[in-house]
Order: structure tokens, then C-alpha cells, then sequence
């Protein structure tokens, strides 16, 4: 029988998808893929459009394959800086969001912690310590009132039928 208030915790793994590979893995794969087919995909047409074109023709077709590159690259470029600008956003975003929230959050718990430190000063000197002064006090009485009746017993006459008991 088992307890309904305790749980088993199995290890866990990443689903797996009907093709066999987790789903991030099969992004990877088709990202990977589209890219291939990107670069490689404008070759092959070129390759197919020069079978049987004398040579000055693939040449022609060869510089055009580097400025479809060119361009690429100059996009992809553009692509980067853009994603620069989002970043320098997001973190200014960031920094407006420390500033306006998290710095007041974390004065007003200081202030707080302040507040709690002089409270506790105020109850060590204003209570704590007159009981442990009273304390001290009474202990010390104690001890006097002892030592007093210790004297006293000391001094009192010993009647002769105490003698012969001690």
C-alpha cells in the first residue's frame, strides 16, 4: 500500500517525436537542411543551365553565382546588425527595468531590515535588559539571604542533644 501523500519522481526525458528525435533535434535538422539547400540550390541551377553553353557563357553565370553571394552575404550582414540593435534594445530594456523596479524593491527591503535592527535594539535595552539587571539582582539576594542564615546557623548556640547526633 502506498502512501497517497508521497510522489515518485521518474527521470524524465524529452518527448520523443513519431520520426524518433526529440523536437529541438529535429529544428536542428531542418534549419540545417534549409540552409544547404539556400547555398547550394543556386549552384546546381547554374550547373544545369550551362550543360552544353560554351565556356565564355559559364563564366558569365559564374560571376553571376558570386554576386547572388555577394548579396547574401550583404543580407545576412544587414540581418546581424538588426539583431545587434534588438540585443543593445532588450538590455537597455534591462538596465530601465533595475533601475525603475528592482533598485526600489531593494530600498524599500533595506528600510525595512533598518526598522527591524532598531526594533530589536529597542527591545534589548528596554526590556531585555532590566530583566537580566532584575535577574542578576534577585540571584545576588538569593545568595546574600543564604550566606546570612548560613552565619546565622553557625552562630546560634548548639544545644547538647544536637552534640551528640553530629
Amino acid at each position: 500500500m502506498t502512501d497517497s501523500t508521497t510522489t515518485v519522481v521518474d527521470n524524465q526525458e524529452e518527448p520523443v517525436t513519431a520520426s524518433g528525435g526529440t523536437p529541438w533535434k529535429r529544428t536542428a535538422i531542418i534549419v540545417i537542411v534549409v540552409m544547404l539547400l539556400i547555398v547550394l540550390l543556386p549552384i546546381v541551377i547554374a550547373l544545369l543551365a550551362t550543360q552544353g553553353q560554351p565556356l565564355e557563357n559559364f563564366a558569365a553565370v559564374i560571376q553571376i553565382i558570386r554576386d547572388v553571394f555577394i548579396i547574401f552575404l550583404t543580407l545576412q550582414g544587414v540581418m546581424i546588425i538588426l539583431a545587434l540593435a534588438v540585443l543593445i534594445a532588450q538590455v537597455a530594456r534591462l538596465i530601465n527595468l533595475l533601475q525603475s523596479e528592482v533598485k526600489p524593491i531593494l530600498k524599500n527591503t533595506q528600510d525595512t531590515v533598518n526598522t527591524a535592527a532598531g526594533t530589536v535594539r529597542f527591545v534589548g535595552k528596554n526590556v531585555t535588559e532590566p530583566i537580566v539587571k532584575i535577574s542578576g539582582f534577585m540571584a545576588g539576594a538569593s545568595v546574600l539571604v543564604g550566606h546570612l542564615f548560613g552565619i546565622r546557623r553557625a552562630i546560634r548556640p548548639v544545644k547538647p542533644e544536637e552534640k551528640d547526633k553530629a
